[in-house]
């Protein structure tokens, strides 16, 4: 027992402890520990964060082209043999697009209808959306009165790339038009809408959405 006790003992006085490397390494490797998880739930934070940011401005999108896309579809003409678009500028911050659509049911008449580009920065814009009424109740139409304006789409990228473009297929091939007017008149039967809304404006690398939408104009022919 007394020699047992002795070893116990010799024991006990070679026990040194914990140095201060060990310590050291100890709290170098639990801060490398936690620094990682951070990071990881920094990157699905973040994640989950674009994803929900993408949706958004995909419910946007898609609010604001169905808006567009009912209203094209009714597009009328002002007169007989006159244009079914009276504005198609196709891309750049002058994009525009102008017809006419007898949708307000207390309207005096077609109202004219405007998409075009406002604020834009170097790469981003605003789509917006003008609508005026009839100055009258009779033909011939008019429209000299203050319009209403809202924006449709932020942050929707200027390029590059085509914000409206008409498409005929007359000649048996498509033939494309990216710029027209009542001098240089808007003849097809369809118009492609290509929008590119950027998420997050912030963050320089995230992926666009990219919405397209083919609409038959319905009164063309």
């Amino acid at each position: 027992m007394e020699r047992e006790f002795l070893v116990l003992r010799s024991f006990l006085k070679d026990e040194s402890g914990i140095s201060l490397a060990e310590v050291l390494l100890a709290s170098a490797m639990a801060s490398i520990i936690a620094t990682a998880f951070l990071v990881i739930f920094s990157g699905v934070s973040r994640n989950v964060s674009l994803e929900e940011e993408r949706a958004a401005a995909l419910t946007d999108v898609q609010a604001g082209m169905a808006d567009l896309t009912a209203e094209l579809r009714q597009a009328v003409r002002l007169t007989a043999d006159g244009p079914i678009v009276e504005v198609l500028e196709a891309s750049g911050a002058t994009a525009e697009l102008v017809f006419h659509s007898d949708r307000a049911e207390d309207a005096a008449g077609p109202e004219r209808y405007r998409y075009f580009l406002t604020g834009c920065t170097v790469t981003h814009c605003s789509l917006s959306r003008e609508i005026k009424v009839a100055d009258s109740a009779t033909p011939p139409w008019t429209y000299t009165g203050a319009g209403t304006t809202r924006v449709v789409l932020n942050d929707v990228l200027r390029g590059p790339g085509t914000l409206f473009v008409g498409a005929d297929w007359t000649t048996g091939s498509e033939v494309l038009t990216t710029s027209c007017d009542l001098t240089s008149p808007c003849v097809f039967d369809l118009i492609k809408i290509d929008v590119r809304i950027d998420p997050d404006p912030n963050i320089a690398a995230e992926e666009a959405l990219s919405i397209h939408h083919e609409v038959r104009l319905r009164n063309a022919r």
